[in-house]
């Protein structure tokens, strides 16, 4: 079996959750033996299934031409609409009814339509998927995001050694932006007296430079560390607390893996972490900085079994994923 994956144009310029969902999945598919290729300008021929990582407008000429030539379309949506303010929840209804309809505005979300199979993250994106845009669930498998079970190995001293980081701290990882939040993180922190490590780079200046007006001495950016670096580890199994209080994750990637690695975690429950985490994290209003300090400290003094936690997280390998993504290939084939 010869599958073709479609990534953003510019994903890897970025490398988000979707980069990595799609790099990892690849990565566990060749070992079941599927071939896997990605999708370029030059590309001359596509699989024998194309699979698509999140619905993007530029994606649906090769849809199209897929469409025309039979070959099967796998969608993995990686969406969730928040609908936490009027507008959001506007929005939504808005699409509700059009989908309904048949008149639906965007030229994005043709790529429903046009998929045989969708595969959502999570039950809640599943249920979104359904009530936003009238999809059949015959059509929806729900294939949860993974992680590299080699954070469960984590060394925290090598970034304590790095940094010079002596004392408990909390973690936020991920690009610096509105949707991550650390606006009010670092606002919600400042009042707790405990130091605050932030790594990635800012996605723009404005959001950025507001971040580090209100920050106190005890708050350090850190550039981004490459996923692959063991760094980035080591600062996952360093840190106390994990805080990735977004305004929407589907969910956080670097929530999985900062699990994995032993971490109380504090996230955001919109975009359906809870089916992840369960009991082992926080959860936090993302729009209150009172929640956030709230949260973290009460994550900070929770009584925390890691064993516990990271045996509950082992579940999502990519391993796993790959296992699941396997059998739906094999059945839209058969089909």
């Amino acid at each position: 079996m010869r599958v073709t994956f479609c990534t953003r144009y510019d994903g890897f310029l970025w490398r988000g959750g979707a980069e990595t969902q799609a790099e990892q999945t690849a990565i566990a598919l060749r070992q079941q033996g599927i071939e896997v290729e990605f999708f370029t300008p030059f590309s001359e021929h596509v699989g024998d299934i194309v699979h698509f990582f999140g619905l993007y407008e530029h994606y649906l000429p090769v849809a199209e031409y897929c469409r025309s030539r039979h070959v099967p379309i796998i969608v993995s949506t990686i969406f969730y609409h928040s609908i936490d303010t009027l507008s959001h929840l506007y929005r939504a209804l808005r699409w509700a009814i059009l989908s309904r309809v048949g008149r639906l505005p965007h030229k994005r979300f043709r790529l429903l339509r046009l998929a045989d199979v969708l595969l959502p993250n999570s039950q809640a994106e599943a249920w979104q998927l359904r009530k936003l845009f009238n999809i059949p669930p015959e059509k929806i498998h729900v294939i949860p995001n993974g992680v590299e079970l080699r954070f469960a190995q984590s060394d925290p001293s090598c970034f304590r050694e790095k940094y010079q980081i002596d004392t408990d701290f909390i973690l936020n990882v991920g690009r610096i932006e509105k949707r991550k939040n650390q606006l009010r993180l670092i606002e919600a922190v400042r009042s707790l007296g405990i130091p605050l490590v932030i790594i990635g780079n800012p996605a723009g200046n404005d959001y950025y430079l507001r971040c580090n007006r209100i920050k106190d001495e005890q708050t350090f950016f850190i550039p981004h560390i490459e996923h692959t670096d063991p760094l980035l580890a080591s600062a996952y199994a360093a840190c106390r607390v994990f805080a990735l209080p977004s305004l929407l994750e589907t969910p956080g990637i670097a929530a999985l893996e900062a699990g994995l690695s032993g971490a109380r975690l504090v996230v955001t429950p919109i975009g359906g972490a809870r089916e992840y985490f369960g009991d082992y994290a926080t959860y936090v209003n993302p729009r209150s900085v009172k929640s956030i300090r709230d949260s973290i400290a009460t994550a900070w003094n929770r009584t925390h079994n890691p064993e516990q936690q990271i045996e509950h997280l082992k579940q999502f390998s990519w391993h796993n994923v790959a296992v699941q993504t396997a059998s739906i290939y094999q059945e839209v084939l058969r089909q």
